[in-house]
């Protein structure tokens, strides 16, 4: 086990550690990333941008070059990018090809990245739900209710649904 960062700790499910990348050897691909690293490895938006025009070919993959050229990248800086989601196992090689597509990993992270995207694109509705439950007002007697019933009338997507009546 290596340290752990007690700031972000704490905010973590039991029993999961948040580990740095020096604990890590320095294999190509990772066996052992950590959250650190995966959001570190599509931190930047030209490597986000390589994640996601990977992740929307869905299994038929993506040929570096076109990539490349798409995003007006020089080879070492598209290279480098590259690596990074390849280390952290969010993408991987087709055998016998120049093609790259997502990892189950990859698919888990862009995933999640589209949930966040959707709470961004209605953020007025969270922040709606925000000002009611932290109302004082004798008149809402019952805001879990009234927050449960904004919740099922603003948000269109069950896995939020859930996370917002926890």
């Amino acid at each position: 086990m290596g340290a752990t960062f007690p700031q972000i700790s704490q905010f973590l499910p039991n029993n999961m550690e948040l580990h740095s990348s020096a604990d890590i050897g320095s294999d190509a691909v990772d066996t052992s990333s950590t959250i650190q690293d995966i959001l570190s490895a599509i931190s930047d938006d030209k490597s986000l941008a390589i994640f996601r025009v990977i992740a929307e070919e869905d299994n038929t993959g993506v040929e570096s070059l076109i990539i490349c050229r798409n995003l007006q990248l020089t080879h070492k800086k598209y290279y480098q990018r590259l690596a990074a989601l390849i280390r952290y196992s969010l993408i991987i090689r087709k055998d016998g090809s120049k093609k790259y597509i997502l990892t189950s990993l990859g698919k888990v992270v862009y995933t999640t990245l589209l949930s966040i995207q959707y709470a961004l694109d209605n953020i007025w509705k969270f922040r709606a739900i925000d000002e009611v439950k932290i109302c004082d007002n004798i008149v809402y007697r019952d805001i879990d209710k009234i927050v449960s019933s904004l919740v099922d009338t603003l948000v269109h997507k069950e896995q939020i649904k859930e996370i917002l009546k926890k």
